[in-house]
This record gives structure tokens, sequence and C-alpha cells, in this order.
């Protein structure tokens, strides 16, 4: 059975040039009665570019034009147009396009409804996973108590939204939650941003100022990629944790606040500690307690409630009403590995909206993502991949002893790794590898 396409037109010869470049099993209709997901052609030239509004809620419309005037084709696409075509028609092109409305027609007849809002999350984190539950459980409990908490996890997982929702949730709430991104703050102007300074203390200092310590006195002061903070100021940070004083500059008034510390970094510090890039006694002060957040590709079964979450933020943001996703648009994102996380995935969701051609989100408004999808691996597969290219890059540069040299960098990364996720503790470290406790400590020496 042919497939039918409706034609809008009052031009004769459009029908008769399409009818020659049709694929066979294709037909064009009048436009009597336009069935529910039928294919559209819109003829721009003779018709109102308004009539696509409506033709598009249900449809995939293509327009047509002989006109190469990027106004048509902007005012055809606002008003809801899946694609604009130039005459005269490429009979391959043609097909082409067939093709994707076929199987984007098809993809919408499975579908994921969330047109309901969705509930208010009772965690910082949204999920249901077990394993964002144990980070909310957490969380809840160091609220409590007022010790410095080390937030850990890879970019983009909400490390700044568990520090805030820590304070909220202290005794602490409605007082200051001041931010210190050790990152973005230049090494020179660190100092005087956390610390303050007197009128007159250097060049440029013409009245006193506040430093993020005072402001954030009573409340809580949020040290954001921690690991970023230069040794110099290491120091001076470590005294200020012990005593909870500290000198503006060009001071000689030692002040004193009543501050929370919570700091966060997506970098391995113990191992940093054990390189010399970080202090271990200012380490083991940011580190009374830790929460580590996992990254997106261990929470498989967040993807529906995070979905939902961000389509009801920027739902208004699109065209028309976005009632839900496709089955193939969740299987997608699921396959994807996210290195950017949390972020990356919001912004591939805003991003789908804004480009959404009908009224659940497709695979078509992912094609961003395409390149980086996972094809899923063995542990040998993964061992083997990292492996291999080490050993050819070593026989191509003619280096000896290979066989040593590719076992001690293999041990360095796995103790680096189980030293930093039983936090240093030798004993657990030494259970996990299944090696004893000595043998560990020379491979650490050595």
């Amino acid at each position: 059975m042919a497939e039918k396409i409706v034609l809008y037109t009052k031009d004769r010869s459009l029908k008769k040039e399409l009818s020659g470049q049709l694929p066979r099993g294709y037909s064009l209709e009048r436009p009597d009665k336009t069935p529910v997901q039928s294919i559209v052609f819109y003829d721009l030239d003779s018709m109102r570019s308004g009539g696509i509004k409506e033709l598009s809620e249900n449809n995939p419309v293509v327009a047509l034009t002989k006109h190469r005037h990027t106004e048509t084709v902007m005012e055809a696409v606002s008003y809801g147009a899946y694609e604009v075509i130039q005459r005269p028609v490429k009979k391959d092109s043609l097909a082409r396009l067939l093709d994707e409305l076929i199987s984007f027609r098809q993809e919408i007849t499975e579908t994921i409804d969330m047109t309901d809002p969705f509930p208010a999350p009772t965690c910082a984190i949204v999920g249901n996973s077990p394993i964002i539950m144990d980070v909310c459980k957490k969380l809840a409990r160091l609220s409590q108590v007022e010790v410095p908490v080390l937030v850990t996890g890879e970019t983009g997982t909400g490390k700044e939204l568990i520090a805030e929702a820590i304070a909220q949730l202290s005794s602490r709430f409605g007082k200051p939650f001041v931010v210190v991104n050790c990152a973005a703050v230049p090494e020179a102007l660190l100092e005087s941003e956390l610390f303050g300074f007197e009128k007159g203390s250097f060049t440029g200092a013409v009245a006193p100022k506040e430093g993020m310590l005072k402001i954030a006195d009573g409340g809580c002061v949020f040290f954001d990629e921690v690991g970023e903070l230069p040794l110099s100021l290491q120091g001076k940070l470590l005294r200020f944790l012990q005593t909870q004083t500290f000198y503006p500059i060009g001071s000689t008034k030692e002040l004193q606040v009543d501050v929370r510390v919570i700091s966060a970094t997506n970098r391995n510090l113990s191992a940093m500690v054990r390189e010399g890039k970080f202090r271990e006694d200012l380490y083991h002060r940011i580190r009374v307690t830790t929460i580590e957040i996992p990254p997106l590709r261990e929470r498989k079964k967040d993807f529906i409630p995070l979905i939902h979450f961000f389509l009801d933020r920027y739902r208004h943001t699109a065209q028309r009403q976005i009632k839900g996703i496709s089955k193939a648009f969740l299987k997608k994102l699921v396959s994807y590995d996210w290195p950017g996380n949390i972020r990356e995935l919001e912004n591939n969701i805003r991003s789908a909206i804004a480009l959404s051609k009908a009224h659940y989100l497709t695979t078509f408004e992912l094609k961003g993502i395409e390149a980086h999808v996972r094809q899923a691996q063995t542990p040998e597969e993964t061992i083997a991949a990292a492996v291999v290219p080490y050993l050819k890059n070593a026989i191509e540069k003619k280096e000896k002893n290979i066989y040593d040299r590719l076992i001690g960098e293999i041990d360095r990364a796995a103790l680096q790794y189980i030293l930093s996720h039983t936090h240093d503790n030798q004993s657990e470290a030494a259970r996990l590898l299944g090696i004893n406790r000595l043998t560990l400590r020379k491979k650490l020496q050595g």
C-alpha cells in the first residue's frame, strides 16, 4: 500500500514536479481531510505560511519554495515546519528526507508520558536509585553535626548542590552561604578575597574590604575545587581551620569568626598529597567526613526522574507543548557515558526541547551525542583497550624492560585508586586487593 503524502498547494506544476521525483511507494493526495501523523508537503509560494502552524501540531510538515530568501525559511520554521526544501526538488534529497520522516513518525509511536508535574525532590539530588538514597541519608546525618565535610565527585555531578543542602538542613539555615571558587579566582587575588584587606595595604587598596571568611560569619563557606588551591595559601587556610581566626592583609588585628567549612573537589587529593601538591595536614582537616557523588553513568535508574525534572524546568521554552519522550530517546541517553554528568544531561535536554519537532523529544534532537555513544565492553576488553596502545608505543620506541614498566604503571594506578576509595585505610585496601598489608606497604615504598 502506497504511503500517502498530503499536498497543500494552488500551483498545479508543483504536483507534477513532485510526482516525477517521489520514490516508489509514495503517492500525493489532495488535502480533503488530513489524517493525524500524515506527511504534509506545504507550498510556501502559493499558500499562507501561517497555515503551517495548525498542521504541524499533529503532522510533520515539509515546506517547499522556489525562493532563496532566509526570511521565508525562518518564517516557515517558526510556524513549526519540520524541514524547508528548495525547488526544483532533487530526487535523492527527497528520498533521504522521506526515509527520515518515516523513522521519525515510527519513533513517536512508542513514548513515555511526562505531562504530570514532577514531584518536588526531597533531596538535593534528583533520583531514587539505591546509590542516591545512600547519598541523601548521609547528607541528612552530616547536616546535623558541626564538622568539616569534603564533597567529592566528577565534574558536573552536583557537588555545590550537596554543599548548599548541608547548609540549609543545618542550624545555620538562613545564614550566609559564601562560595569560594578556588579555580576561578587568580592566585594573586585569592588571599585578599579570602581574608580581606585594610586601606593602603597594597597598591589599589583605596578602601578597606571585608574578606569572604568575614562575610560568611555565622554561616558556611564553601571551597569549590579546593584541589586548585595554591600551596602558598594552603598553610594560611590551615591555620584558619584550626583557630577560626585570621588577619586581614595589612592589619595587626586578629579577627574571630564562626563558620562551617565545606569543600569540594573532582581531583584525587590523596594522590596529590603523595605527589607533594597538597598539604597532608590540610587534607585531613577538610575531610573529617566525606560525601562521594556517583557519576551519572552509575545511576541508570535515575534517568527517567532526571529527564522529567529538567523537562518541567524548561518545557516553557519549547515551540509546542512537550508531553514526554520517545522510548528510543531514553535508550540513547542511557547508552551514553556522560563525561559531563548532570550538567551535560541538563544541557542536552534543554537543546532537545529547543529543537523539538513534535510533542515528544526524539533521538532526532540528540545527534550531537551520536559519536560518543558508549559500546558495552567486558572488563577484559576495557583493560586490553588501555594496555595494548601502551605496548604498541613502547615497542615502536624500542624501549627495554617493557613488562616491568607496564606492571609498575598498573600497580601505581591501582594503588592510587584503591587508597582513594578506602580514604587511605591500608588494611582495607589490602583486603580489597587480596594481598597482605606488608606487600601493600612494599609496593607503596617501591
